[in-house]
């Protein structure tokens, strides 16, 4: 978090010049110096997120397999263009016109990103709801195990309306895997939840019934 609020302050401080070099053409030049600090806590960042992700794929993979009865294989693509230093410093002196023309700094860790794939293909594009929904409760599922791994206890997991676009299967195996985690579920629709110990409340009227 200290370095990333060091990025943050650096791209906002770089941002600032840009606009002044625009508006009062202050000298480019001096843009290297706030590229060299950008660069630094950028490649930081990186590797904490790379480190991370990597955490992640060992366990989703897992969880949604077992979700899914092993009939769709999930992958993560962590995308960044900071991997490396002198890469990145490259980057951003060629950006560094329409940076200047913008107004803001257009490379970064702030623009990373990851892709989620689903037997090979981009569930933004070709998945059905149904699995982007199990893709994204199986990484909400892998970020709880990973802080566990981390501090030794899961962290309260908030689910709302989450079943609507699940079939019965799905539902039952995703239900197996949050066995040991608190989880608080919200629903329009009474749950038909099999074999796991849980208190139910009703809201009617704004008055809380359990």
């Amino acid at each position: 978090m200290h370095i990333l609020n060091l990025y943050l302050k650096t791209i906002e401080q770089r941002n600032k010049y840009l606009r002044q070099i625009k508006e009062e053409n202050k000298d480019e030049k001096l843009l290297e110096i706030w590229d060299e600090k950008l660069a630094e806590y950028a490649i930081k960042i990186y590797e904490y997120r790379e480190e991370f992700i990597n955490k992640i794929i060992e366990k989703i993979k897992i969880i949604h397999n077992n979700i899914t009865n092993e009939k769709e294989e999930i992958e993560l693509d962590y995308i960044s263009e900071c991997k490396n230093k002198n890469e990145y410093l490259e980057l951003l002196k060629q950006r560094r016109k329409l940076d200047i023309i913008k107004g803001f700094t257009t490379k970064g860790v702030h623009r990373d990103d990851f892709m989620i794939y689903i037997n090979k293909k981009e569930i933004n594009i070709y998945g059905s709801q149904g699995q982007n929904r199990t893709a994204m409760l199986s990484l909400k599922l892998a970020e709880l195990q990973v802080i566990y791994d981390e501090i030794g206890e899961y962290p309260i997991l908030l689910l709302d309306d989450f079943m609507s676009e699940l079939d019965k299967t799905r539902r039952r195996n995703f239900l197996e895997n949050i066995r040991d985690t608190q989880v608080i579920i919200t629903g329009t629709e009474k749950l038909d939840i099999e074999n796991l110990d849980y208190l139910e409340y009703n809201v009617s009227n704004g008055q809380v019934i359990k």
